[in-house]
């Protein structure tokens, strides 16, 4: 049975006060805490092989435990974050962070290579906090500040997985892999309570039961273009910035460079800059709009690849193109939050759960696809790659913004 026109009584939906603008504290707080969220799965990337090691894992083993910690995420987005239209955003993301404290806890403690998989299980499962906050602090905005703090928020997710990967791996190389997940537990409880009073209460602004919740997922996408766009513009943009990181360690390892992968790690702390530039993303979606904006991205990055096609031998134009297609990237995807956030309130968990879900359905797909094209074309064949990517997102923004 179709759905009701949003915003109607029979959708089960309360109507959302008129927002008021968060103050730059409270601003600093969610983004701590989205920082805190986010940077437990990324911990995994530069410790796998010390976990492996540690656990005696070889061979395809290996692969479980990042492919685990995806799927895990994918669940907790699927089943847990629709929640947040039917219950305070303030108490799932508590609960969700100290559940993630635990699982660290058990990955610090793990016996044997089965408890450890159980805890990086809990610990994808319960990342919905970067993804549940935003929306959260949404509702306590209004369309003259919800990009300048949605793009504030996009920071915090940026600034934590960074952390993740560059202390994660100076931790887990100078002393121990244990060590990171249970100091980084103790630290998400200490953020947590300092921070706590900064996550907004917001209503229940969804009366329908927990299984209609979930049925209205795909009447959602079929009703809201708005919705439909976004969500395949996320999934071509994140899986064009996951083809770079897939194909740049390939490629500096290579003949072309022959560095280490060290040279990988330092060329990611690039992405501080993009950091750095997503609060003024978000004021300019608040002056200029979001369909601008997500345009002049879209081809920010197009640009990127182009360049890393043409001067992909030279260091310096790597570290250009990075940065332009890193900006590129975080600034559609803060603009596409900032259309979500101004459609009806009673909905915004359930479409940013559709849109995350995208997210990750893209990303595989593309690092299925950059694989492929690492194989046929080498350097150039992922450059060709991200190309038709992302002039097809382009492509998809500007026939929606004809109709």
């Amino acid at each position: 049975m179709p759905m009701p026109p949003t915003g109607r009584p029979d959708d089960g939906m309360v109507g959302e006060k008129p927002g008021v603008d968060l103050n730059p504290e409270s601003t600093r707080g969610l983004a701590v805490l989205c920082s805190a969220s986010v940077a437990g799965v990324y911990f995994l990337q530069p410790l796998l092989k010390l976990v492996s090691m540690s656990f005696g894992v070889t061979g395809a083993s290996v692969g479980l435990i990042p492919m685990l910690a995806q799927v895990a995420v994918g669940l907790g987005v699927i089943f847990l974050l629709p929640l947040g239209d039917m219950v305070d955003n303030r108490r799932i993301v508590m609960a969700a962070i100290t559940g993630q404290a635990a699982a660290m806890l058990l990955m610090a403690w793990s016996p044997n290579f089965a408890t450890f998989l159980l805890g990086i299980a809990l610990l994808g499962l319960l990342t919905i906090a970067p993804y549940l906050i935003p929306s959260a602090a949404s509702h306590l905005t209004t369309t003259r500040t919800r990009g300048r703090v949605t793009g504030a928020l996009t920071k915090g997710i940026i600034v934590g997985i960074l952390f993740a990967r560059t202390v994660g791996g100076f931790v887990g190389a100078y002393a121990n892999w244990r060590l990171v997940y249970g100091l980084s537990a103790v630290a998400a409880l200490i953020l947590l309570a300092w921070s706590a009073r900064h996550v907004p209460r917001t209503k229940r602004t969804a009366t329908i039961s927990y299984a209609r919740l979930l049925g209205s997922l795909p009447v959602l996408i079929h009703r809201e273009q708005v919705l439909r766009v976004a969500a395949l513009t996320q999934a071509l943009m994140f899986g064009t910035f996951g083809s770079l990181w897939i194909a740049l360690g390939l490629h500096i390892q290579g003949p072309a460079f022959g560095l280490s992968s060290a040279t990988v790690g330092a060329l990611g702390l690039l992405g501080l800059i993009s950091a750095a530039l997503a609060p003024r993303s978000g004021s300019l979606i608040d002056r200029l709009g979001a369909d601008r904006v997500v345009r002049a991205a879209i081809v920010l990055t197009i640009a990127a690849w182009a360049l890393l096609a043409a001067f992909g031998h030279s260091l310096i134009c790597l570290g250009v193109g990075i940065v332009m297609l890193d900006v590129g990237a975080s600034a559609a995807h803060i603009a596409k939050q900032t259309m979500l956030f101004a459609l009806e309130p009673g909905n915004r968990t359930r479409m940013v759960t559709v849109y995350i879900v995208g997210q990750y359905v893209g990303g595989g797909l593309l690092a299925l696809l950059t694989g492929i094209a690492w194989a046929q074309g080498g350097w150039t064949g992922v450059c060709l790659l991200g190309i038709g990517t992302t002039t097809l997102a382009l492509a998809v923004n500007l026939r929606a913004q004809r109709h």
